[in-house]
């Protein structure tokens, strides 16, 4: 089990080049989201994290920060000046200054601004860092993917811990749920007495009335759903596949059983319990959105 929170960082260096990669990582309802920010010349590499990211991690909200160091020789050859052209500019630019009677001082910018002058690198600088950028990213994801699996390991304990507790308020409500529906079947007689109708024990409508009553407050199918919810979330909670999405499924289907528990009985034990699951519930599925 492994949570969507977490954090990783990581830098690889070669020949003088240095990229850094942050990853930071929170939960999401979604697949993987990403956002990243990358400088605006880097920007042919986010493609390729993309891909590798999208084939590590199946859930989680990203942000993905790239930053780099160029070596100072591939600096120099980003652009260089061609003097010998420079020269041919200014050397042109006077003697049209001079014809036409212009005044007024050639600038360093009127000469770089003449296209040739400034000549670009035939090949890119920032080819190297593309290989850096992946094995940054993949060290920074084992940095996150660690961190992920150390904080899995606390929910997890969280989520037994919980899982037991249900367990244990379900076993109090169906030990006192016989009792519950005898108590609610003598409450249905005393109130029919109050009312003065002259109905004996063995009478036909009293024994439809009590047979109808004991199936509206019966609450064996959702005890036994119920136990059936807790197992299978004992199950997902130690195997070694994903299980938050049917974590978050199971958690809303044991939801429906409480509700509906709740509202058939009448025994004031029975609801606090069943409360009790309830805020239970909230504090599972809340946990649960943070689990991959």
């Amino acid at each position: 089990m492994k949570s969507m929170t977490g954090y990783g960082r990581a830098t690889t260096s070669a020949d003088g080049n240095q990229v850094t990669v942050e990853v930071s990582a929170v939960n999401s309802r979604k697949q993987v989201d990403m956002r990243f920010a990358i400088p605006r010349e880097l920007g042919m590499l986010e493609p390729v994290l993309r891909q590798q990211i999208q084939d590590q991690l199946s859930r989680g909200s990203l942000y993905v920060a790239l930053s780099y160091v160029l070596n100072p020789a591939a600096r120099k050859q980003m652009a260089q000046v061609d003097l010998d052209m420079a020269c041919h500019v200014a050397a042109n630019l006077r003697e049209v200054a001079k014809k036409t009677g212009i005044n007024g001082e050639i600038t360093l910018q009127d000469i770089l601004s003449v296209p040739g002058v400034v000549v670009e690198a035939a090949s890119s600088p920032y080819e190297p860092l593309k290989d850096l950028a992946v094995a940054a990213l993949k060290d920074a994801l084992t940095a996150l993917d660690d961190m992920r699996n150390r904080e899995g390991v606390k929910l997890q304990e969280d989520l037994l811990m919980r899982r037991q507790t249900m367990i244990d308020l379900v076993d109090k409500i169906t030990a006192r749920g016989d009792e519950a529906l005898m108590l609610q079947k003598q409450r249905l007689r005393e109130r029919i007495a109050a009312l003065g109708v002259e109905l004996t024990l063995d009478d036909e409508r009293l024994a439809k009335e009590l047979a109808f009553f004991a199936e509206r407050a019966d609450i064996t199918e959702e005890l036994v759903r119920l136990r059936s919810h807790l197992d299978q979330y004992g199950e997902l909670l130690v195997s070694n596949n994903d299980p938050g999405r049917n974590l978050d499924f199971l958690g809303q289907e044991m939801n429906r059983e409480v509700s509906t528990l709740a509202a058939k009985t009448a025994d004031l034990s029975i609801s606090n319990w069943a409360l009790a699951l309830k805020a239970e519930l909230a504090r599972i599925r809340e946990q649960i959105m943070n689990i991959e």
